[in-house]
């Protein structure tokens, strides 16, 4: 589909989508969240939701699929436990003062481990991002941030306990350096974590 013939509200949205490629862009549109083209049909099947289209001028129809702004809390947390990352974009100014189309700007990004939500955090247990340097002769370097409590550790972790390390810390999302993704001793050790962490 030509760009050229987007909506402004389209041509609006793929600009924010361009700084957000990993992320569901959830985008304001009154009062619901909208999701556009491959969002749409990925929240469609994460969420159950109906996947619908969006009129987009002299263009296509353009995949559609939109949640309530009142049920945000219960999406969002559905997408974080599926390990997903959602761009929450705003509209930013009154849309009975805006002079053309609503200036919308992304506030806020949700990963599974930087969540900050008070409904989608549990007193249990902490929801830490953790990040793994390359090994070194002295083994590996661990780095682990719960956003919510602000409990942060760094620490060096011999070789051959990563695996036990990442297991204590269960991480609700886990930061690995791209050279080291196929390195078998930190493919092992990921392996042993929960399906559910999220693996940037």
């Amino acid at each position: 589909m030509p760009e050229t013939q987007d909506t402004p509200l389209m041509q609006q949205w793929r600009e924010v989508k361009r700084r957000h490629r990993d992320a569901l862009v959830f985008f304001r549109v009154g009062d619901f969240y909208e999701l556009f083209h491959g969002d749409a049909e990925e929240g469609a099947r994460i969420l159950g939701l109906t996947l619908t289209s969006r009129n987009n001028g002299a263009a296509a129809r353009v995949p559609l699929a939109g949640v309530p702004v009142k049920a945000l809390d219960e999406y969002l947390a559905r997408l974080v436990k599926a390990g997903r990352r959602v761009a929450i974009c705003e509209q930013v100014e009154d849309p009975a003062e805006a002079v053309g189309i609503v200036r919308r700007e992304v506030t806020e990004t949700v990963t599974p481990g930087t969540v900050l939500h008070d409904s989608l955090l549990t007193d249990r247990r902490n929801t830490f991002v953790v990040s793994v340097t390359p090994p070194d002769d002295r083994g590996r370097g661990v780095a682990a941030l719960d956003l919510s409590t602000g409990e942060l550790t760094v620490q060096r972790v011999e070789p051959g306990r990563l695996g036990h390390e990442l297991g204590r810390l269960e991480p609700s999302e886990l930061l690995l350096p791209s050279s080291e993704r196929y390195d078998p001793a930190l493919t092992a050790a990921v392996s042993l974590l929960p399906s559910g962490t999220a693996t940037t």
